[in-house]
């Protein structure tokens, strides 16, 4: 975890777009941060729900009550408006928690900024762990390549497990390097 993106992402958030100032300079927001996020797949549900205990105070609820096939066939996605610059660190954060189901109160999913054509190859990609408390969950790594704005965006695997999570507000930052 590099924590000066982390805390930035912090201070972005708490201070909100007006607030952040100084710190824009050095790290961008390449999304609109929102719960909003497009849920997709067999052998799920979801909906809009509220929640003052999140950050902007609602969420998405997904209940996958089967498992697909494919842990990537019931999926979560969100567009990235802003182009991405190759050796950028990239930090893909967004709030979420387990709500039912899971094993042992845990519950883990993947989360990747990838390509958003064919063939939908990962930009960066890792997993996160979900408990029953809301918790700011992230992915970091170093932009390989250059993507032009809206040619990429962010792709939850959520058919890893039968379960019910919450995903709040999504954020995607880049520091400059």
């Amino acid at each position: 975890m590099r924590l000066p993106l982390l805390a930035a992402l912090a201070a972005f958030t708490l201070l909100g777009a007006a607030g952040a100032g100084a710190q824009q300079a050095a790290d961008e927001l390449l999304n609109t941060p929102s719960a909003n996020w497009n849920v997709y797949g067999p052998g799920q549900t979801h909906k809009g729900v509220r929640d003052k205990d999140v950050q902007g105070g609602g969420a998405m609820r997904v209940t996958v009550a089967s498992m697909p096939a494919n842990a990537w066939d019931a999926g979560a996605s969100f567009p990235i408006t802003k182009p991405i610059r190759k050796g950028d660190m990239l930090l893909l954060a967004f709030y979420a928690r387990l709500v039912t189901g899971g094993t042992d109160g845990k519950t883990e999913i993947a989360a990747s900024i990838q390509r958003s054509t064919s063939p939908y190859d990962p930009i960066i990609t890792g997993r996160v762990t979900l408990t029953p408390t809301w918790q700011l969950v992230h992915v970091e790594a170093p932009a390989p390549a250059d993507y032009p704005a809206g040619s990429a965006n962010i792709a939850l695997s959520i058919g890893t497990a039968v379960h019910t999570i919450d995903l709040g507000p999504v954020f995607v930052m880049a520091t400059k390097r």
